[in-house]
């Protein structure tokens, strides 16, 4: 497999458009990451140069050679796979109704557990569209990953990019088979729990993602005398001690947006009545991210690309700690490397925060 990085930092789209793909001859596939105010003309002039090349894409922010940005458009190119992709419109209702439609793409690939992924941008409504889309993936064995839509302004929805267009309430897919080698799927948490037991949660509202108690207590409170944070600082410092739902024997990273003037946490993943949580604090990151890239060259000596599900979360830690541009240097040090930051990431059954998605092809 190879894979093409071009990034386009003009203001003008067009001329953007134009350095970002500068060299992209062949691909198999495209995915487009660019700001929400440049996303829908971007899609449209990158589906006009290339019209026969599948695309999928989405908004926020972008990682590619060596850099990241807010304000680039990114093009990404796939060159040596086979590809077949597709939209599951209204997450919010009925992602159930293109589920046949979804297993016929996969089937068309004839991939296997071991060279074949399934790709994809989604803009609301995760768990219950990742749970849909696992119902078949799960049977085939087929690994996940993926990223939220990040950036729409206030009072825009946010969008996903499907060949050339913009769409709303969507999420978009590409299951994409390595002819060369193999892809592997994995993730990265630098967070361990804190507090000395799991919390349990007693009051929610899973429809708004709403954490009102654990343990009976208000949440907030219980984050607090855990942290030593007052309510008004809970959310700027989730990025050292997020939250976190035990499932098994492993621990998904909740964040929480927002607090009402009662102290209700609002959070970007849903949790469940009788859920465990731990409250988590910050690990030795620079040591887990070591771990992360020597497991990748332990999977293969031949990694050709790298592409990454990030978290802003993660990445203000990181501009707070003065380590991001060692970081985005030591992963680009790994393969050629580009990636989608934004606030929430999926990995196989699992929508998450704070959390770095990692597809490592051949």
């Amino acid at each position: 497999m190879r894979g093409f990085v071009g990034i386009g930092q003009s203001d003008s789209i067009e001329a953007a458009i134009g350095e970002a793909t500068n060299g992209l001859r062949n691909a198999d596939l495209l995915i487009l990451i660019a700001p929400f105010n440049k996303a829908a003309k971007a899609a449209e002039l990158l589906s006009e140069k290339y019209p026969l090349v599948p695309m999928i894409g989405t908004t926020g922010i972008s990682v590619g050679k060596g850099a990241i940005s807010d304000n680039n458009i990114t093009v990404i190119g796939m060159a040596g796979v086979t590809v077949t992709t597709g939209i599951i419109k209204d997450t919010t209702k009925s992602p159930i109704t293109y589920i046949k439609d979804f297993e016929n793409d996969l089937r068309a690939l004839e991939g296997s557990a071991d060279n074949t992924v399934c790709l994809e941008f989604i803009t609301n409504n995760e768990e219950k569209t990742i749970s849909t889309m696992n119902s078949v993936l799960n049977r085939y064995n087929i690994s996940l990953a993926g990223g939220t839509s990040y950036g729409a302004p206030l009072g825009e929805q946010p969008a996903v990019i499907y060949n050339g267009v913009m769409y709303k309430k969507s999420c978009v897919y590409a299951f994409v088979k390595n002819n060369a080698g193999r892809i592997n799927v994995s993730k990265e948490n630098i967070y361990e729990t804190l507090s000395p037991r799991p919390h349990f949660a007693t009051l929610v509202d899973t429809n708004t993602k709403t954490l009102f108690q654990l343990d009976g207590t208000p949440a907030f409170e219980v984050y607090a005398d855990t942290t030593g944070v007052e309510k008004d600082d809970i959310v700027e410092n989730m990025i050292n001690n997020p939250l976190g739902r035990v499932l098994g024997d492993d621990i998904y990273l909740i964040s929480t947006n927002s607090l009402d003037l009662n102290g209700v946490m609002f959070n970007g993943k849903t949790i469940n009545d009788n859920d465990s949580i731990y409250i988590m604090q910050l690990g030795d990151y620079k040591a887990i991210n070591q771990e992360t890239r020597s497991n990748i060259k332990g999977f293969s000596g031949r990694t050709s690309f790298l592409l990454s599900f990030d978290s802003t979360n993660r990445i203000k830690l990181f501009t707070k700690e003065e380590y991001l541009d060692e970081y985005i240097s030591d992963m680009s040090s790994v393969a050629t490397y580009a990636g989608h930051v934004g606030d929430g990431q999926q990995y196989n059954t699992q929508h998450m925060n704070q959390t770095l998605v990692l597809v490592a092809f051949e």
